[in-house]
């Protein structure tokens, strides 16, 4: 791998908050991203505003967020123009790095709008700082928000916040104080760029977990019958794994616990996850757990068994 490109993004949306339009909710309004070599050290920086199509009229709380007005983005290019001429400043080889996962999702979301085609195939991975913060330094908090992780780091507080090429370049500064093995171990997996069939899907180690998404499905129980999606793999010898506790829904995911031989308890489960025009996909994960975790699942499936029961009762 050679460069780091780090992105930022600000969009826009419905001034109605509107946010059902499962085509492109967010219409991206601004790109930032700083590049930066093997070694972390800067190599240029990219900025660009977009002229909206979809969403005419900026709604107020972009506005209030960013100081984008709608008089700013008049004159500017539109997104088919401004996408083509980012991607070849990132050039060949490049790792995306984002402040949470949403950037790469609304990234995609808009060049399917505009029929670009998406050069990404599955698995397509990137560094989640806002992950590795969290793993690196566990005091930092949860999910630490990026204003509070540039406090925490006590960084220089020059750019400007909530604009895409500000944001980015504070989150360039907090990437190098990350642990150089965690960038390379705690892998992200987009949830956006799915397997097109079942003979793309593969498991993908995060470091934390193993992690694979299925191809689309029409609902539930496809995704459930099909053996691929129900297979369990050591997250560690990757060696099949029988199961103790067979697959159980309590209603927002399917969960199940197997065995490794040599590696002890596996939990697995699977995450829906709608798609468009009506279709599913599954995330499925798994990883190594306790005895004190194996017995809390077992828990929460008696309860969700005596439930039932009562309810037929």
């Amino acid at each position: 791998m050679s460069n780091y490109i780090i992105i930022d993004l600000e969009w826009n949306q419905s001034v109605s908050n509107d946010k059902n339009d499962e085509i492109m909710p967010f219409e991206i309004i601004e790109i930032g991203a700083v590049k930066l070599d093997s070694n972390l050290r800067k190599k240029g920086t990219y900025q660009k505003l977009i002229q909206p199509v979809k969403y005419r009229k900026i709604a107020p709380i972009v506005t209030n967020m960013t100081k984008i007005h709608m008089s700013d983005l008049k004159y500017e290019k539109k997104f088919p123009y401004v996408i083509k001429q980012f991607l070849k400043w990132c050039g060949d080889d490049y790792i995306f790095c984002t402040y949470g996962s949403q950037d790469l999702t609304e990234l995609q979301r808009n060049m399917e709008y505009h029929n670009i085609e998406i050069p990404w195939k599955y698995p397509f991975k990137y560094i989640d700082i806002q992950r590795v913060l969290g793993i690196d330094y566990p005091d930092s908090g949860a999910q630490i928000a990026l204003e509070k992780a540039v406090e925490y780091f006590k960084l220089k507080q020059g750019n400007v916040y909530h604009r895409a090429l500000g944001d980015a370049l504070y989150t360039s500064e907090i990437l190098k104080y990350l642990k150089e093995e965690s960038l390379d171990k705690y892998i992200s997996l987009d949830h956006y760029c799915i397997p097109e069939s079942l003979s793309k899907y593969q498991s993908v180690d995060l470091g934390t977990h193993i992690e694979a998404l299925s191809c689309l499905f029409k609902d539930r129980d496809e995704i459930i019958s099909e053996a691929k999606n129900r297979m369990i793999l050591c997250p560690i010898c990757k060696s099949k794994c029988r199961k103790k506790i067979q697959w159980f829904s309590d209603g927002t995911k399917h969960s199940c616990v197997a065995i490794c031989n040599e590696h002890g308890y596996i939990e697995g489960h699977i995450i829906f996850k709608k798609k468009k025009y009506g279709f599913m996909y599954g995330i499925k994960r798994t990883q190594v757990i306790d005895e004190e975790r194996l017995n809390y699942i077992i828990d929460r499936k008696k309860n969700i068994v005596n439930k039932r029961k009562n309810k037929q009762n």
